[in-house]
Parts: C-alpha cells; sequence; structure tokens
C-alpha cells in the first residue's frame, strides 16, 4: 500500500517514543498513567487513519509471517484470560498505579503491528535515532536527579533516581533495550560523527544503568547480552573475544577480591562503592532477592490451581493473597516494610503465566524463540552473501544485536517486569524484527489461500459502505477518546490535586475535592475510592473527635461501595473491617457480627494472612470475646512466630482473661522480638485492659512510664494519683496529686477535693 500519509504517521511514532519524558503532576501522575493514556490518544487516531486508507485502496497485499501470528495469538489467549477473569473489568481497564490491563497490553501490539505494516525502510533508521535521543534525555535526568543538579526542575535523589519513568528498575531495562541496537548501529556506521553520537549514547546508557540505577536485574541482562553479542559476533574476532574471556574472569576474581576485602574500595566514590557493593550482592544474595524467590514460590502454587488461563490480567494479587505463605523468608510483614502485599511477581515468568496461563506463557516464549532463530537464519544469510547478492543493504550486527537485546531483556525480566516504556521499546523491536525478516522474502499469502479469498471477499463487500463504516468509526474514535481517556485523566488529576492538599494539611479542601469527583464514574471507581481512603486515613489524625468520627463514617460508607466494585480484592476487606473496628470501639457494639462477616471474607481470599488476623483480633477485644481473641492470637503465632504484633495481642488477650503470668510472658516475648511495647500507644491499650480488669498493680508501672514519656502530662499524674488510692498508698497517692497541682494551678479545687479524701 502507497503511504500517502507518511509523515503524518511518522510524526506521530515520534511523539509516541518521546513519551517516556512525559512526567508532568498532577494530571500525568502515576507517570506510566499519562503516558499511556497519550498513546492510547495517539495511536487510536492513527488506527482510524490507517482503516480509512484501507478502504480507499482498491486492493491490498497481506503480509503473513508466524512470528505475526505469534504476536496476534499472543493477544487472543489475553483477550480471553479476560473474558474468563474473577474481575474481568478490572483485568480490562487496570489502574493508573501500574497502568496495566489488557486495553494497554493490545495498544502495546496493535503498535508493533501498525509499525511493521507502515514504516518502510528509510523510516526505520530515523525511528531509532530519535528512540536513542530520547534515551539520552532519560538518562541526562536521571544524572541530574542524582547529583542534584538543577535541583529546582529535577527532583534530586540521594539513593538510586527514576528520571521520568518511575522507577529506577524500569529505567535500567528501558536504557537495556536501546543500548544492543545502538552498538550495532555504531559498529556499522561509516561516518565518523554519527559513529562517535552512537558510541557515546551506549557508554551513557550503560553508564547510567550500572552505576546511577544500581539494578541488578540489568547487571545481569547486560552482562549476558554483551557475551552473546561478543563470542556469537558473525565475525571471527579471535584476539578480542580472548581478551574479553581473560577480563571475564579476572572481573570474577576481583569482585570475589573485594568481598574478602571490602576496605579496598570503601574509600572510593560513592557511587564506585554502591556500584561495587551491589553487583558483589548478585551472588552472595540480599534480602530483597530472598523475598522474590519466596514470591515465586507462592506464585507456583496459586498457578497450579488455575493453570490454562490464569487469574486473568492485573489479578495476579488475587491468587498470590489466596496463597500466601507468610512462613516463607523475607516475605512476611515487617515493620516499616511493606512485602507481603504483592501484585507482581517480579518475574515474567510467573506474570505471565499467573495472569493469562501456561499457554500465554509459551506463546510469549514462542515469539522471541521464533524470533531468535528467524533473526539468526538472517544473520547467517547475511554474513554469508555480501551485499551487492542480497540486496538488502542490512548489516549482521543488526539482527545479531536484536539477538542480544531480547536475551538480556529476558534475563532482567526474570527478575523485574515490564511498564509503559520498556514494553513501548520492546514491542517496537518485535516490529522491527519483522521488518527485517520481511525483507528478506515475500511474505505475503497467496491468492489460492482460502483464509486470504474470504477477506478479500468481507473487504469488497465492505468498501461498499465505505462512508457509514467510517462515520461509525470516527463516532466510537471520540467516544474513546474522551470516555476512556480524556474523562479519566481529568478525574485522577483531581484525585492527584486532593492528596497534595492534604499533604499540605489542607484536609478540608482534598475531602470536598474528593466528594467533588466521587459521583464521576467511570473505570477509575476503584482506584478512586481507595486514594480517597488514603486521604481520609491521614485527615484522621488531624481532627478532632467529632469530625474524625464522621470521617470514618464515611470510610465505611466508601468501603462498602469498592468490595462490590471489587470483590475478589483482599485489602477491601481488609480496610473495611479495620475502620468498622473503629466505630465498635467508638461505643457501636452492634457493628459485631458485620464485622466479622468482613475478616471472615478477608480470611477466605487470604488463609495465612496475618494482618487479617491482627485486626479480627481487636474486633474480639473490643466485642469481650477474649477467648476467640486468643485463639485467633495462636493461630496467628503459629503462621509465622516473627511478626511481633500476634505476640503483643495474645498478652492482650491474656491479660482480658485475668492469666497475667502468661499475659507477662507473651509481652515480654513481643518486647525481644522488637515490638514497640513502650510507646504511648501500647502504654494506653494496656491501660485500657488494666483498667477493665482492675489490675492496680499493672497500673502503677503502666502510668509510671507514661510519666516518663510525658512528664508534663497532668492527667498521667493524676490517674496514678488514684491508683495510688485505690492501693491504699495514700502518701503517693498525695505526692502525685501535688504534681497535678503544680502542672494545672487551675484544678486547684478538684485537687484539694481528692486530698480531702484521702484523710
Amino acid at each position: 500500500m502507497e503511504n500517502k500519509l507518511r509523515w503524518v504517521y511518522l510524526f506521530g511514532f515520534f511523539l509516541i517514543l518521546a513519551l517516556p519524558l512525559l512526567n508532568l503532576p498532577p494530571w500525568f501522575s502515576p507517570p506510566d498513567w499519562g503516558k499511556t493514556i497519550v498513546f492510547r490518544i495517539i495511536l487510536a487516531v492513527l488506527i482510524f487513519i490507517f482503516l480509512w486508507q484501507i478502504f480507499s485502496q482498491k486492493q491490498f497485499q497481506i503480509k503473513t509471517s508466524l512470528p505475526l501470528w505469534l504476536l496476534v495469538s499472543l493477544l487472543g489467549i489475553f483477550f480471553l484470560a479476560t473474558i474468563f477473569s474473577l474481575d474481568a473489568n478490572f483485568s480490562f481497564f487496570g489502574s493508573p498505579y501500574r497502568s496495566g490491563g489488557f486495553l494497554n497490553f493490545a495498544f502495546y501490539i496493535v503498535f508493533a503491528v501498525l509499525a511493521f505494516l507502515i514504516l518502510k525502510k528509510s523510516d526505520w533508521q530515523k525511528i531509532w535515532d530519535f528512540a536513542i535521543l530520547i534515551g539520552i534525555f532519560v538518562s541526562i535526568i536521571a544524572i541530574f536527579q542524582q547529583f542534584g543538579i538543577l535541583s529546582k526542575v529535577f527532583i534530586p535523589f540521594s539513593g538510586r533516581p527514576p528520571s521520568t519513568v518511575g522507577g529506577p528498575i524500569f529505567l535500567a531495562i528501558y536504557l537495556l533495550l536501546l543500548s544492543f541496537l545502538t552498538l550495532s548501529f555504531g559498529i556499522k556506521e561509516r561516518n565518523l560523527a554519527k559513529k562517535f553520537f552512537y558510541l557515546i549514547s551506549l557508554f551513557l546508557f550503560v553508564f547510567v544503568a550500572v552505576f546511577i540505577t544500581l539494578t541488578r536485574a540489568a547487571f545481569i541482562g547486560l552482562a549476558v547480552g554483551f557475551l552473546w553479542f561478543l563470542f556469537f559476533y558473525p565475525k571471527k574476532l579471535v584476539l578480542l573475544k580472548i581478551s574479553a574471556l581473560i577480563l571475564l574472569i579476572l572481573g570474577i576474581c576481583g569482585l570475589y577480591f573485594l568481598k574478602i576485602h571490602p576496605e579496598v574500595y570503601t574509600n572510593q566514590a560513592p557511587f564506585v562503592t554502591r556500584t561495587i557493593d551491589r553487583i558483589i550482592s548478585i551472588s552472595w544474595g540480599l534480602k530483597a532477592g530472598e523475598s522474590r524467590i519466596s514470591a515465586w514460590k507462592v506464585s507456583l502454587e496459586a498457578l497450579k490451581t488455575k493453570p490454562i488461563l490464569g487469574f486473568g490480567p492485573e489479578n495476579f494479587s488475587v491468587g498470590f493473597d489466596k496463597y500466601y505463605e507468610p512462613s516463607l523468608p523475607g516475605i512476611e510483614k515487617m515493620p516499616g516494610i511493606v512485602h507481603s502485599w504483592w501484585d507482581r511477581a517480579h518475574n515474567f515468568v510467573f506474570d505471565i503465566s499467573l495472569t493469562g496461563g501456561i499457554l500465554a506463557l509459551i506463546i510469549y516464549l514462542s515469539l522471541f524463540g521464533v524470533l531468535f532463530w528467524q533473526l539468526q537464519r538472517l544473520k547467517s544469510f547475511l554474513s554469508t552473501n555480501n551485499e551487492s547478492v542480497t540486496n538488502l543493504r542490512i548489516s549482521p550486527a543488526i539482527p545479531h544485536a536484536l539477538q542480544a537485546t531480547f536475551i538480556a531483556y529476558l534475563v532482567a525480566n526474570f527478575f523485574s517486569f515490564d511498564t509503559f516504556s520498556t514494553y513501548l521499546i520492546s514491542f517496537l523491536l518485535i516490529a522491527y524484527s519483522l521488518h527485517l525478516l520481511s525483507s528478506q522474502a515475500t511474505n505475503e499469502t497467496p491468492e489460492n489461500n482460502r483464509g486470504f479469498r474470504l477477506i478479500r471477499r468481507i473487504y469488497a463487500d465492505s468498501v461498499k459502505w465505505k462512508m457509514p463504516i467510517l462515520i461509525f468509526l470516527l463516532v466510537i474514535l471520540v467516544w474513546f477518546i474522551w470516555g476512556f481517556n480524556i474523562k479519566p485523566l481529568q478525574i485522577n488529576s483531581q484525585i492527584n490535586l486532593a492528596i497534595y492538599q492534604m499533604q499540605n494539611n489542607d484536609c478540608q479542601g482534598a475531602v470536598s475535592r474528593m466528594e467533588e469527583i466521587l459521583p464521576r464514574h467511570s473505570f477509575l471507581d476503584n482506584y478512586l475510592r481507595l486514594k480517597y481512603i488514603e486521604i481520609i486515613n491521614q485527615c484522621i489524625k488531624q481532627a478532632g473527635p467529632e469530625d474524625a468520627y464522621l470521617l470514618v463514617k464515611k470510610a465505611t460508607e466508601i468501603l462498602k461501595e469498592n468490595v462490590k466494585i471489587r470483590p475478589h480484592y483482599t485489602r477491601n476487606w481488609l480496610l473495611l473491617g479495620q475502620y468498622t473496628n473503629i466505630l465498635i470501639e467508638s461505643g457501636e457494639k452492634n457493628l459485631k457480627e458485620e464485622t466479622n462477616s468482613y475478616f471472615e471474607k478477608a480470611n477466605q481470599l487470604s488463609p495465612k494472612r496475618q494482618e487479617v488476623f491482627t485486626e479480627w483480633i481487636k474486633t474480639d477485644l473490643l466485642t469481650e470475646e477474649y477467648q476467640k481473641a486468643k485463639e485467633k492470637s495462636e493461630k496467628c503465632i503459629e503462621l509465622n512466630e516473627k511478626l511481633t504484633d500476634c505476640y503483643w495481642l495474645m498478652g492482650l488477650s491474656q491479660a482480658y482473661l485475668k492469666d497475667l503470668d502468661m499475659s507477662d510472658y507473651y509481652i515480654l516475648t513481643a518486647r525481644e522480638k522488637g515490638y514497640p511495647v513502650q510507646s504511648k500507644e501500647s502504654l494506653l491499650q494496656l491501660t485500657k485492659v488494666y483498667i477493665e480488669t482492675e489490675n492496680y498493680p499493672g497500673l502503677v508501672k503502666i502510668y509510671s512510664d507514661l510519666i516518663s514519656l510525658e512528664p508534663n502530662n497532668p492527667q498521667h499524674h493524676a490517674s496514678l494519683a488514684f491508683v495510688y488510692k485505690e492501693l491504699g498508698d495514700l502518701i503517693m497517692a498525695k505526692k502525685e496529686a501535688l504534681r497535678v497541682l503544680e502542672l494545672q494551678p487551675e484544678n486547684k479545687e478538684a485537687v484539694e477535693e481528692f486530698l480531702e479524701g484521702l484523710e
């Protein structure tokens, strides 16, 4: 098909490839959210133009190949997984947090197919040069963030900067995807200025991926990719390969030496020491690696129950929660660290198979396997024939670089997962591979093919209705752009503004803004309500008792809507139970059965979640079901002995049951394991127990501890004076009462009345 709108298409593709730079809150935050919205709008317009051109042609050619069919099959299997998903709506749309879902995945595949069908040989170099240029800008921003350059424009990061991509690991894999093709362009380029441009770009990409992002997945991916590129390069290069092998052996020995003698490098520049530490940690392991392996074990158990189509796109957490095992190392809930809630496996094998099924994984691996095999054939053909014979004018370094990229990408993604920027470049690489492979041979479907004749007939019939069909498609385009892109973008921007107001202590403004957008229904309904809960949670801490109570009531109303929208999401039910507990604590004892039903549902969805048990135990304590609280505490400890909350709650349960020896044992155990027993919150919890059980000796110790935390709080001294009076220690009661008088002279009359009662 003669492309009369070539520059329109090119401009559209250039805009899409520039999207990794887009990161402008509040409209385009989270980073991938804004990118995917703009991506869908631009690509939807290009699709409409393409279809309009199709209908304007008298005839057309159909290009087919095995990789193309595998790409379409991948789309089909994920479509089936979405239809049969436990939560089809969430599987289709996803949420701004990850910007995933079938809709976005389908657009990535369509993007690759359109690029393959539309872009000509002369266009591809422009496309890749532009992508490399964008990669340079992304890398420079990461360097600015790392070293605090232009800190008023780019937020500085003392740790690992994300640039505009959303996270350091995603930045590293994005640059990895650009590196090997950039290297091949540098090798084949004869113009010295362009060769310098490519090689400097490569150096920048590797420098940022290794020294700035400090991403171990990228270290391994780059290392494996470069080893393949060098040792399987189409030319012999014997001396270079031997030298590289020697350097590799020396490097491994050097890292081992540095592991044994860290004093050798600890005085170097910080980014050098951090890089060496991260590389060394690959072999000797860290907690993060341990937690990933544990998550993979859970994923494997979940996969066994739904191997055909999985749990549906974006529903990884459903399967993971169901088979979550807190006793596995590094995966449990720990103070200050959240490991236990996973929505990705950080491994493409489990991410794909658990959300799309084993068949989806087989198709995905087959796609890369077939591309690799056909690129190998193309590379061999180019290596054994000169350009005058092949008439392709393609350097064998290019298919070789594509092979190295796919290897490095899959290796890195064995420890990570894709986001918009990595999806964008990976599918562009697939499209480029299809282009190169189609250049070698004609892959048009033969005229006598039955399927081809059917398509021809359908096309001929539909051309008669060209204008009505195009008008209908235009209406669909406008509806799609508004209803599924611009409207959600507006809603999300208001959510971000409300969060900003909350962070700046304008809770009233934040709540008012959320109330305004709450009735605006879209596929963001679940996400909108979860963000509202986050705002309410922070605002409760700033509100007075009456306002806090109203906010809690509002939170329960919102969560009741949310469990209907997304009923298989454990955290919805857990949050609903937590907020209903607060209402019970404020006096609404009639909510006991309702609250138990919420935790029962959460427990069904995730039977081994200690977080569910700890909140459920609080319900039993609030409703005076102390024996049940004890039994649930035993179960909580049995699931994983490391979680200190379980021991603390067991101590409270035993105190309510008046088994003071066992209560002291569990509280002491909780303290030894790291629970903040001496914090004000914990002491007040214990005070409540001792008051209800009339444990006055225990109250003396607790109030003394509270006074050590807040020596000038008159209420603590007044309470301690009352306890001493009940114990008959009138001297200490008088002493504490006089301390109250000293701190609050305005309460002289009440204190004197108390003192008179001591005589």
